[in-house]
């Protein structure tokens, strides 16, 4: 048995190929003398008729996108991550689901009953009754429908150290190219106060608990919240009104 050293770089490593003997009888010997008869291999001629011997086709350039392999050792390289699938924007509960933006609207909208809206401006209130005794919970996902593409609406109670928070941010349903084409605006107002936020979408790419643990969006304390809480006066309900419009860039 002799062992024929071939470097790829699928592995990043040499790759070892075990060859029998007889299977040189297709390539073509010289011979360094008639008396030893010990057969000289040329280099170049064993590099041209190697991939006969071989039962898969061995890669000999550089791949550097994303390399898939399938249970058989085949190996597909994936050129373009438009194509991959997004997983559910959905924030309510953890959903395992993953499609296109077009399936994914569906899905939101028939199985977590997700509203849709109109337009590029919009206008919500959140409420919650007891907000002292609320560490960790998020709203209700709002769609927004404008420019003939998709966007998320998120509000989230969550901690800051030990500091209680609330975060108020949008995504985009498409990739983060595209997602840098938009940008959206977010205000907090009532109670003869007023907070504003400016910023760029994030694609569902990122989940949302990426983006909120980034703190990309605004972000208000719930000290300050009960502040512009409207007709708040025994300062225990929260009310917070948050408008904001979407506007392309270019």
């Amino acid at each position: 048995m002799w062992l024929l050293y071939i470097h790829t770089y699928i592995h990043s490593k040499p790759t070892f190929i075990h060859i029998s003997p007889l299977s040189f009888h297709h390539l073509p010997f010289d011979f360094m003398n008639s008396s030893e008869m010990e057969p000289r291999i040329n280099h170049l001629q064993i590099e041209s008729q190697v991939h006969e011997l071989l039962d898969y086709l061995v890669c000999t350039n550089q791949i550097t996108s994303t390399i898939y392999q399938c249970s058989n050792d085949y190996t597909g390289e994936v050129n373009n991550d438009k194509e991959k699938p997004y997983n559910c924007p959905y924030s309510g509960s953890k959903c395992t689901a993953t499609g296109d933006t077009q399936w994914l609207l569906q899905h939101l909208r028939n199985d977590h009953h997700v509203e849709m809206h109109d337009g590029r401006s919009f206008s919500h209130r959140y409420v919650h009754h007891n907000p002292k005794h609320l560490h960790h919970a998020t709203w209700m996902l709002t769609l927004l429908d404008c420019y003939g593409r998709q966007f998320c609406l998120y509000f989230e109670a969550f901690h800051l150290k030990k500091t209680p928070m609330y975060i108020a941010y949008m995504q985009f349903m498409g990739d983060e190219e595209e997602a840098t084409s938009f940008s959206y605006t977010l205000e907090i107002s009532g109670n003869s106060r007023k907070m504003t936020w400016q910023g760029v979408p994030r694609s569902i790419r990122d989940s949302h608990k990426t983006v909120r643990d980034s703190q990309d969006g605004l972000i208000i304390t719930r000290k300050l919240a009960m502040f512009f809480s409207a007709d708040n006066t025994n300062n225990k309900e929260l009310k917070l009104k948050i408008s904001g419009r979407v506007w392309r860039e270019h």
